[in-house]
């Protein structure tokens, strides 16, 4: 029997045409999923398509068994085992949050507001907290290597592993460490410097009630510690790192946090009656207010 390229196209797209009606999102993961099989580029595909390509069997049994992956709603980002951020390739498995463009547009946010720092008497350090895969504190470590440290906190070890194992894959240093954030204080290493501080955190913040909401993807195979928050207090992740920032940071700290759309001026308020100054919101690309920046200045 022969195969051919492009009617596994066909196939694929019929398959996943109610899972995905969005045409650039399906096509968009088509070529995700078939660039990682055939370890090709973009163009290598389109080329192969409108050749009319044969493919051998074993590569055919590959795509196909991916595609009963994907039709079981499974993320194509699981699927292929990898997830790209800031065009950097994270490694990503059901343990770990997919990485979001919205989190991209964080980090840029903080890579324009802090250009090199040159007095080197205050050194800059950061403090991801809710680390997941790991893609915003290695991304700005890899970005801004005048960085001096980066230490990053998640509540499960299995998430640390792999956050640890994309550290070694951008040959960047980062501190990791478990913590429930909940229910244990974050460690600060004693050190005399004069720190510049960056906390920075995309924490859960999905009320329950909002669950009906997403895709079905996302409420089936990602991490549910990592999305949701309790309807009663969904600001709960918000107020913990806030209230340890307090107590525990000196100097100037500059908090960046992403955010729910919907609970923008909840946290407006909380931060602005704890004595955060300088809050800033901002949309995302999409033109919903999804980050918000704030300065504390703690007392030496």
């Amino acid at each position: 029997m022969e195969y051919f390229f492009y009617k596994f196209y066909r196939v694929f797209q019929h398959t996943l045409q109610d899972l995905y009606p969005e045409p650039k999102e399906l096509e968009s993961i088509f070529f995700l999923l078939t660039t990682h099989i055939l370890k090709c580029d973009k163009t290598t595909i389109l080329l192969r398509l409108n050749r009319k390509e044969k493919i051998n069997f074993f590569t055919y049994d590959k795509l196909i068994k991916k595609l009963w992956e994907l039709k079981k709603n499974r993320p194509i980002q699981y699927v292929i085992g990898k997830a790209y951020f800031f065009g950097m390739k994270f490694i990503v498995n059901e343990n770990v949050f997919i990485p979001r463009p919205e989190t991209e547009e964080l980090v840029y946010w903080i890579i324009q507001n802090h250009g090199y720092n040159s007095n080197h008497n205050n050194p800059i350090r950061v403090f991801d907290i809710g680390t997941g895969s790991g893609c915003i504190g290695i991304t700005l470590k890899k970005k801004k290597p005048e960085i001096t440290h980066v230490h990053a906190f998640d509540y499960n070890q299995k998430t640390l592993d792999i956050a640890s194992e994309n550290a070694k894959l951008h040959n960047v240093k980062i501190t990791f460490k478990n913590v429930d954030l909940l229910t244990e204080d974050i460690f600060i290493p004693t050190n005399k410097k004069n720190y510049i501080n960056i906390i920075v955190s995309n924490p859960p913040y999905i009320k329950l009630s909002e669950k009906k909401l997403l895709h079905p993807n996302i409420v089936q195979y990602e991490p549910y510690q990592a999305l949701f928050v309790p309807d009663e207090d969904p600001l709960i992740f918000y107020k913990k790192i806030s209230f340890w920032i307090k107590r525990k940071l000196t100097g100037v700290v500059y908090v960046y946090f992403e955010i729910n759309q919907f609970l923008y001026l909840d946290i407006l308020d909380f931060l602005k009656k704890i004595g955060f100054l300088n809050i800033e919101i901002k949309k995302d690309f999409q033109g919903f207010f999804r980050m918000i920046r704030a300065v504390y200045y703690g007392k030496k």
